[in-house]
């Protein structure tokens, strides 16, 4: 028998280690949901700034697009931007220049009517592209540095979570705000979290667990252990230059842009196409916009888990492959469904399964870029990310004029075959074959 004072012979439970690395990725998570309100936000009030300023469908298109070539074109130099200041710095700076550009299309009608209207709100998207475009690189190399590679592609995952409830959450938000206080009230609106964030970012965020008061040897050895760097990421043009030609780089790349024609599909046009196609209202839409987005946000953690799982089970080549294997010929049967069907209620459900499909290969495209770079993630995803996005280009207009001449019917087809032609580019892709570490 034991004394009263004994702990029966079992060892001393070690205390507990509070994990700093958690609470710096809430607010990357946040960064990414606020940042996909405040860009999602012209996919609402598109419908009342065709009503109200005689836009065209078209029009409406150069708006998208602004953003969007804006977004694409900094992309590497914004990468790159964030290797050489650091992603505390880097991210802040985005923050705030993605709130002006907010708060400048919100400004726009003050100051002009008819075409130059539409010029200064173009000019207003291309202000929050440049912001938003390095966003997502730099703190891909905040991933990297704050998170074993065990870890990588769960966490982008989360990341597209975040940015996946942002979309979610601005179809219902902005579209009952719009109604009841006006569109440019609900564009102010997105600009109050931004504001908020930057603050938080800039009293918490450090560029590497070691610069980081809070973060003790326990969470270090957890996160430096194996193959993950203790430094930071340096820039280096030599070494970007190899990322830059980097055959599974731009495979990578091609794939990405590729399934992007999907995703921006329903990141710009899913609201407009139920409100013109399926003939629901404005506060149906909003509330039945944000349900493949929703469902999508879920299936981006989802596909995270499961790259990382099958990594660990199979090794990179075809742990990096099997999810978009699966899921992008999958997404393109769904995508036929919601084209097909005559209830508006069933196309939602349909295209909430494509999105989700879609959205499970976020994490293996981006935690694939990160393996096959190294110690360059943020030039890579800079790369991989352009790609990503001239597909949005490619498809934001060209969803336009198809909806437009020959109706939604062949947008969906196009849509189909991109998705077919991405998962099939992952049957070259070699996660294994990394870029040549610096001579």
């Amino acid at each position: 028998m034991t004394s009263s004072g004994s702990d029966g012979g079992r060892a001393p439970r070690a205390p507990r280690v509070l994990r700093v690395r958690w609470l710096v990725f809430v607010w990357i998570f946040a960064a990414a949901f606020i940042a996909y309100l405040q860009r999602t936000t012209l996919a609402v009030v598109a419908v009342p700034l065709t009503r109200e300023a005689g836009f065209t469908t078209w029009q409406i298109s150069w708006l998208f697009n602004a953003f969007l070539i804006a977004y694409t074109a900094f992309q590497v130099p914004g990468g790159l931007f964030g290797q050489r200041v650091g992603a505390r710095r880097g991210t802040l700076a985005c923050i705030l220049l993605s709130v002006a550009g907010t708060a400048g299309f919100a400004f726009a009608p003050a100051l002009a009517t008819g075409t130059s209207l539409l010029a200064l709100l173009a000019a207003a998207r291309f202000i929050t592209g440049v912001a938003q475009g390095p966003l997502f690189p730099i703190n891909a190399g905040l991933v990297q540095a704050w998170f074993p590679p065990r870890r990588w592609a769960l966490m982008n995952g989360l990341q597209v979570t975040g940015l996946s409830l942002g979309a979610a959450a601005t179809q219902p938000i902005v579209s009952r705000l719009m109604s009841d206080h006006g569109w440019q009230a609900a564009v102010y609106a997105t600009c109050v979290p931004g504001l908020a964030l930057a603050a938080v970012w800039w009293w918490y965020v450090r560029d590497t667990p070691r610069e980081h008061p809070a973060v003790l040897h326990a969470e270090l050895t957890e996160i430096e252990g194996g193959e993950q760097p203790a430094r930071a990421r340096q820039f280096d043009w030599a070494a970007a230059g190899r990322v830059l030609a980097d055959r599974n780089v731009l495979l990578l790349t091609l794939g990405y842009l590729l399934m992007n024609y999907v995703f921006y599909f329903f990141m710009n046009w899913s609201f407009t196409y139920l409100v013109e196609a399926r003939k629901l209202t404005i506060l149906q839409s909003g509330w039945l916009a944000a349900i493949p987005l929703v469902t999508g946000a879920l299936c981006a953690s989802l596909g995270g888990y499961l790259c990382d799982l099958a990594c660990l089970r199979i090794g990179a080549r075809w742990g990096f492959r099997i999810v978009p294997l699966v899921t992008l010929p999958l997404a393109a049967v769904l995508l036929s469904v919601a084209m097909r069907t005559e209830s508006a209620y069933w196309a939602v459900a349909a295209l909430a399964g494509c999105f989700g499909c879609a959205q499970m290969t976020e994490a293996p495209f981006w935690a694939a870029a990160f393996w096959v770079a190294r110690d360059q993630a943020s030039a890579a995803t800079g790369v991989l990310n352009t790609g990503g996005n001239v597909g949005g280009i490619i498809g934001t207009f060209l969803v336009g004029y198809l909806a437009s001449r020959y109706g939604w019917g062949a947008a969906f087809a196009t849509g189909i075959g991109f998705a077919l032609a991405s998962g099939a580019l992952w049957l070259l892709i070699d996660a294994e074959r990394r870029v040549p570490a610096r001579r």
